[in-house]
């Protein structure tokens, strides 16, 4: 298992590693994504709607690798926050963000 220290290369270079990513939570999830938005749910289903489909491809496969790197879920969280830039914290909803990141896999693949 990977670990949070071995994220910080990921978390440096995240926009060029995985751009698709970067765009989706840096984009939907921003530091007033709950102005716009009821929900996690909401914003990735207004992500869905409004994104080309080869840009909904394009984060489905990067999320894919994401999701097979081994990483823990201190590193995803780390990722998330510091990498993406993303304003959701899973563990307000009772989740892991590993556990988050495999629903957004899950609304991504629909």
């Amino acid at each position: 298992m990977s670990t949070t220290m071995d994220v910080e290369p990921v978390v440096a270079e995240a926009d060029r590693a995985f751009p698709a990513l970067y765009q989706l939570f840096g984009g939907y999830f921003h530091e007033d994504w709950r102005d716009e938005y009821d929900s996690s749910d909401v914003a990735l289903r207004a992500f869905v709607s409004e994104a080309p489909a080869q840009a909904i491809a394009a984060a489905r496969d990067e999320l894919d690798r994401l999701l097979s790197s081994g990483f823990d879920d201190a590193a995803l969280t780390r990722l998330l926050e510091h990498g993406f830039r993303c304003d959701y914290v899973p563990a307000t909803d009772g989740i892991t963000s590993s556990q988050w990141l495999a629903h957004v896999q899950q609304l991504l693949a629909t």
